[in-house]
């Protein structure tokens, strides 16, 4: 073999060693990455039901990443903030079919389902965000003993956490809703998640 082909041979081998390590260190950073998000709990069982009149359950979280947040329509601080957090991701992650959004009214009483197809339309613009109303002792249930949020003196008492659910409907990882640096947080998360 003369010298030409050994330099050949010799750089077919360094370029494989380097994907072969770059790959492995991918994986690393994947699996680092996983660590942070342990399984925390699985959601209970809920029914509530959209602005659409259709019922809405813990079985449509299955198969889907999901991004939950609690608000209410008069709110004048936290839930325009999160509602337009959502809407940013919402539009990061528009061409994804794997992801859903959900918002669940705390103020049920006032949140007909009209107030909340009509608040949808200033944040939304995929079919892939439920705006969700029920019974409030069942939306109660479902934020402190479903995804293990407060939900004292409702509704301005509710929690601005989001909670990310993986396909598999366990709650993964909560975000302070109004931190504008959460949102590259859940960019990622999603991301990692999606990616195993």
């Amino acid at each position: 073999m003369n010298w030409h082909s050994r330099k050949i041979t010799l750089s077919f081998f360094i370029i494989l060693s380097l994907g072969f390590l770059a790959l492995f260190v991918i994986d690393k950073a994947v699996e680092s990455r996983l660590n942070n998000l342990p399984i925390i709990s699985n959601v209970s069982n809920f029914e509530l039901t959209n602005f659409d009149n259709q019922k809405f359950t813990n079985d449509q979280l299955v198969g889907k990443l999901s991004l939950i947040s609690f608000i209410f329509t008069n709110c004048e601080d936290a839930c325009p903030i999160m509602s337009n957090h959502f809407s940013i991701l919402q539009k990061r992650f528009y061409d994804s079919n794997s992801i859903q959004f959900i918002s669940i009214t705390v103020d049920p009483s006032v949140d007909s389902k009209d107030i909340l197809k009509d608040y949808s339309k200033n944040y939304s613009i995929k079919d892939n965000w439920f705006f969700l109303t029920g019974d409030l002792q069942a939306i109660i249930s479902l934020a402190e003993d479903g995804l293990f949020v407060s939900a004292a003196l409702l509704p301005t008492g509710h929690s601005t956490r989001f909670i990310l659910v993986d396909q598999n409907a366990n709650i993964r990882r909560y975000y302070e809703g109004t931190d504008e640096s959460s949102i590259f947080e859940i960019q990622n998360d999603i991301l990692t998640l999606l990616d195993t």
